[in-house]
């Protein structure tokens, strides 16, 4: 259960940040921002990438939680661990700046990984109290 939640709070939060940092930037209208991480957009749409997956991100979280649409937050959790070990590890593009860099986006590689796991467990029955 507390794995599932974490799943949940993982999803909610990310979405949160990701459509922040868009929108952000959208209304800013600034041009200097780089998305190395990000490895099929660049540009404008990346912003506009951030935005989507912010929102499936919120909407799949609360939809989890409703008990609709569960399949949504697997593969939310799914597109962003992939999203997060390619762009930032794989990918010949980004680079990182020193090792606390490297820590800080291991651990939260691992935490999406942890959030995958949670989203899979919203498919076990919960236990019975007697």
């Amino acid at each position: 259960m507390l794995l599932r939640f974490f799943s949940y709070l993982f999803s909610l939060l990310l979405g949160l940040f990701l459509s922040g940092v868009s929108l952000v930037l959208m209304i800013g209208g600034t041009s200097n921002y780089k998305f190395d991480m990000l490895p099929w957009f660049k540009g404008s749409a990346a912003l506009y990438a951030l935005l989507v997956l912010g929102i499936l991100g919120i909407a799949s979280a609360v939809l989890a939680v409703l008990g609709k649409l569960k399949p949504l937050l697997v593969v939310f959790t799914l597109v962003s661990f992939i999203l997060f070990v390619y762009g930032f590890f794989i990918s010949p593009v980004f680079r990182f700046y020193g090792e606390d860099q490297a820590k800080t986006i291991a651990w939260i590689s691992f935490a999406a990984l942890g959030a995958f796991a949670g989203s899979l467990m919203q498919y076990y029955p919960g236990q019975k109290r007697a």
